[in-house]
C-alpha cells in the first residue's frame, strides 16, 4: 500500500491530480489509501468518504435505465427519436463537417433511439472544435444549473446536426437526448427516474446530481 501511495504522490506532486484514493478488493481482503487533497487551495486532505464528480460515467447509468425501458417493451430500438421528442422533426444537417452553421441539408434518415445509444445520431459536444461543437458553446448549451431537460434539448433542436446520422461516430450528447426520451415516457425527472430506477434499488446513497450542504465540505474540487 506504501507503494502504491507512493506512485501516486509523485503524480499529485507533479500537479497532474489534487488527490487520489484507491481501493483493491481480494476475495475477503480489501486494501486502500489515499493521498493528496480534497482541496489544493486550503490543503484539505482526501477524506475516507470524499465525494467525486462523476461527469461522463452518467451516461452508461441513463444507458442502462434506458435498457431497463427496452426490457420493458416500452422503447424499441428502431424507434425515431421524434417519436418522442417531435421538437427534432424539423431537423437539418451539415453539408460538410467544417460548413458553415447555416450550409445545411435535409436528413436523409432519421435518428433511432439505437442511434442515441451508439452515438451515431449525428449530435457533437460543446467541448468538440467543429461548427457543431461550437455551436452548442454559442448558445449555452447545458451550461446552466437552473434550466430543465426539457429547456435544454428544445435548445438542441434548434441547432443542425454534425453528420448524416449513422454515418459517423462521435462522442455526443445523445445520451442527454435519451435522457429527456426517458423523461416523456415515465413522466418523471431523469434525476427522479435514476433515483428510483438505479440508485435506490441498489443502495447507491450518495450519488445524486446535487449534494447536501451539509456534505459540500466532502466534495473533491474540480481543477482544469
Amino acid at each position: 500500500m506504501d507503494h502504491l501511495n507512493k506512485i501516486f504522490s509523485k503524480h499529485i506532486d507533479d500537479g497532474k491530480f489534487p488527490g487520489v484514493q484507491w481501493q483493491i478488493n481480494i476475495k475477503d481482503k480489501i486494501y486502500s489509501g489515499k493521498v493528496g487533497y480534497n482541496n489544493i487551495e486550503t490543503k484539505e486532505p482526501v477524506l475516507d468518504n470524499t465525494i467525486y464528480r462523476i461527469w461522463s460515467m452518467t451516461k452508461p447509468v441513463v444507458a442502462v435505465a434506458g435498457l431497463q425501458l427496452l426490457e420493458q417493451n416500452k422503447i424499441k430500438l428502431d424507434d425515431l427519436v421524434t417519436k418522442y421528442l417531435p421538437e427534432f422533426s424539423n431537423l437539418k444537417v451539415l453539408k460538410k463537417e467544417n460548413a458553415s452553421i447555416d450550409d445545411v441539408e435535409d436528413l436523409k434518415i432519421n435518428p433511432t433511439i439505437k442511434d442515441l445509444f451508439l452515438h451515431t445520431a449525428g449530435f457533437s459536444y460543446n467541448f468538440l472544435a467543429d461548427p457543431i461543437g461550437r455551436k452548442y458553446d454559442e448558445i449555452k448549451l447545458f451550461h446552466s444549473d437552473t434550466t430543465t431537460l426539457e429547456e435544454e434539448i428544445m435548445k438542441l433542436a434548434e441547432v443542425p446536426l454534425l453528420h448524416q446520422p449513422r454515418t459517423n461516430w462521435v462522442y455526443s450528447v445523445s445520451m442527454d437526448v435519451l435522457g429527456r426520451i426517458l423523461e416523456v415516457i415515465l413522466k418523471d425527472s431523469l434525476q427522479n427516474i435514476l433515483q428510483k430506477n438505479i440508485f435506490d434499488p441498489l443502495v447507491m446513497n450518495e450519488n445524486n446530481f446535487t449534494i447536501p450542504f451539509y456534505s459540500e465540505n466532502r466534495l473533491m474540487q474540480t481543477y482544469e
